[in-house]
């Protein structure tokens, strides 16, 4: 302020100026209340009406420059976006798909981080569009959202063969069933609030339709669903509950030709005391509809990784003798983002990985394990009993029938030898609930699993007393048996191995806070101090941020748990990196620390937002 306007005596007095009150139109002049909107509109107008015109001039200008820092400053710190689903939640090799996100964003459009697929945010909020190669050997991929305060979480985009169409309401009753005009489609759907949905299809005499719901198992929509195959007068005539998982799926072959109905409806995936159908703007599914092939699991279900070959596939509607080639998942577009099987109690081998085989012709693509070179896969040799003699450090694919709903198996073994075996079938999405008994050459009962910590599956670690013929069999919880009752049996030794583990997926570093990560080492084998001591170290740090390698003792503190610590200059970053473990007294034995399970799988990267130094 100048000394004329010091003294220029239209101004209010520098002693009587208070803080501008937050006026409504309420204290306008009676002749301003018939103008109220322009008042309201006029920061400029009101604080002159307020204070005077001139004093008034001045405030309401600066609150305009400051209301324009703040929101300046509020754009420059923007919060870092959130990511709870995606719709459609997947789409069809070779085609571009519209998605909107559900979440929130400060400010549009953000980055994005969707190996495997190409993805441009849109000039509408929230929208994104996604190209999918047509050659993506994957069923899934990851999207994640980011700007330069953070990143949202990772939400799964699956990946089909076949067209897609959007559900359309209303179609909660059979008379409004939306009408599917062709098969071997995906329909991708949004359950509302305690909803039914329903699709008619018209199928011929002695035609195979297969129903398959993706939701919870791997979307992880929290929803369990029944699906359901209902006749024009509305008599259920197929129903499934829980095939994959808490995911249904049913094939229904009609008699006679007509329209028939595909209904589906869905409780919470955890259980409450409410008794309703399930609903909400998370409750996203994809249903395959389809008269055509359609595969379920290989034949094996573990191949060699460094040579797979093919493998035979079963399933519905499948040709005689199908066999596929088998890659990595994700081939050559994944290799900097894979998913890993989760190394849980099941005592599954770290440098094991997962393998995948696909057609463009069928509509469900399948996984299989793709086992270390210190394992071979076997079919086991059979005696005239019928009983099959599984060598060690081997994997073995067998099933339970109806008529033999009980599998046995002999495994030589030496003195000393420290074993692990394990039978999978429900980690692997398959319908066993396994039971293993071990029993030792001289008939005593060494183990009897059935669930082997949070898994369905089952697993014995047992140290060999004596030498000889081990007797392992493998039952059904709930005896079951049929063609679809398959099982993986792996019987290796418990040779000295490490785990890593990290509990967060993302991390952020400013100049004034450092960054932490957690990292859980869990040694395996026997004696458990076998690894001695393990260096851990972050790779693909950019300049300006900067972590001092660790040590993992043997024994004492570090022996399970360690923290590695960030810091940064301030240079911005958002990417991926990755923890290292390397065990000299192992012949340098590398491991990268995994991701908390998610749908079944971990990661080995972790998310690192380098904050700028303020200016």
């Amino acid at each position: 302020m100048n000394a004329a306007d010091e003294n220029n005596d239209t101004l209010i007095p520098r002693k009587r100026v208070q803080p501008l009150p937050i006026r409504t139109p309420m204290f306008l002049p009676q002749q301003a209340l018939g103008q109220s909107n322009r008042w309201m509109k006029s920061p400029l107008a009101f604080c002159s009406l307020s204070c005077g015109r001139r004093w008034g001039q001045r405030i309401a200008l600066s609150l305009l420059c400051g209301g324009l820092w703040l929101a300046a400053a509020r754009g420059a710190t923007a919060a870092p976006p959130t990511l709870t689903n995606l719709f459609p939640a997947g789409g069809q090799r070779g085609t571009t798909v519209t998605v909107t996100c559900g979440g929130s964003f400060a400010t549009w459009p953000v980055k994005v981080w969707a190996p495997g697929v190409e993805v441009v945010a849109t000039a509408d909020s929230g929208k994104l569009e996604v190209t999918i190669p047509g050659d993506l050997a994957a069923d899934r991929i990851w999207v994640r959202l980011y700007n330069q305060e953070g990143v949202s979480i990772s939400q799964p985009f699956l990946i089909g063969s076949r067209k897609e169409l959007n559900e359309i309401e209303p179609n909660n009753k059979l008379a409004e069933a939306q009408q599917i005009t062709e098969l071997d489609v995906t329909v991708n759907g949004l359950f509302k609030e305690a909803e039914v949905d329903s699709f008619a299809v018209t199928l011929n005499a002695g035609q195979t339709l297969v129903a398959a719901l993706d939701a919870n198992t791997r979307l992880g929509s929290p929803m369990d669903s029944i699906l359901q195959i209902v006749s024009p007068q509305g008599i259920v005539l197929a129903e499934n509950h829980d095939d994959l998982k808490l995911d249904p799926r049913l094939t229904f072959t009609p008699k006679t030709a007509g329209t028939y109905f595909v209904r589906l409806f869905a409780f919470p995936a955890a259980p409450d005391t409410s008794i309703r159908f399930n609903g909400g703007a998370n409750h996203i599914y994809r249903l395959t509809l389809t008269t055509g092939p359609y595969v379920t699991h290989t034949i094996p279900l573990s191949v060699p990784g460094e040579n797979p070959g093919t493998v035979a596939v079963t399933g519905w509607n499948l040709p005689v003798d199908t066999r596929l080639n088998v890659v990595p998942i994700g081939g050559t577009r994944l290799v900097e983002s894979q998913e890993y099987e989760v190394l849980d109690e099941l005592r599954r081998m770290p440098d094991a990985r997962i393998g995948f085989a696909f057609s463009p012709d069928f509509s469900q693509a399948t996984r299989l394990r793709f086992t270390p070179p210190a394992i071979t896969t076997t079919a086991g040799s059979m005696d005239e009993k019928g009983v099959t003699t599984v060598p060690v450090s081997s994997s073995l694919t067998g099933c339970l029938t109806q008529k033999q709903p009980t599998a046995e198996y002999l495994i030589p073994v030496v003195k000393g030898q420290p074993l692990v075996i394990s039978a999978e079938a429900r980690s692997l999405d398959l319908l066993l609930d396994p039971v293993m008994k071990l029993v030792d050459p001289v008939g005593a009962v060494i183990a009897e699993i059935d669930d082997t910590g949070a898994t369905r599956d089952a697993a014995i670690v047992h140290t060999a007393a004596q030498d000889g013929l081990y007797r392992l069999t493998i039952t059904d919880r709930f005896r079951k048996g049929g063609e679809r009752c398959w099982y993986l049996l792996t019987v290796r030794l418990d040779q000295p191995d490490y785990d890593l583990a990290v509990i967060s997926d993302a991390v952020v570093v400013a100049v004034d806070k450092p960054a932490e990560i957690v990292v859980k080492i869990a040694r395996r084998g026997t004696p458990a101090d076998a690894m001695g001591p393990i260096s851990l170290q972050v790779l693909g740090l950019p300049e300006g941020i900067s972590s001092a390698a660790v040590l993992s003792e043997a024994t004492g503190p570090t022996a399970a748990e360690v923290k590695l610590t960030l810091t940064t200059t301030g240079i911005p970053f958002s990417g991926p990196i990755r923890i290292l473990g390397k065990a000299a007294a192992a012949n340098d034995l590398v491991r990268s620390a995994r991701t908390a399970a998610r749908l079944g799988v971990a990661f080995d990267t972790i998310w690192l937002t380098g904050l700028e130094k303020p200016q």
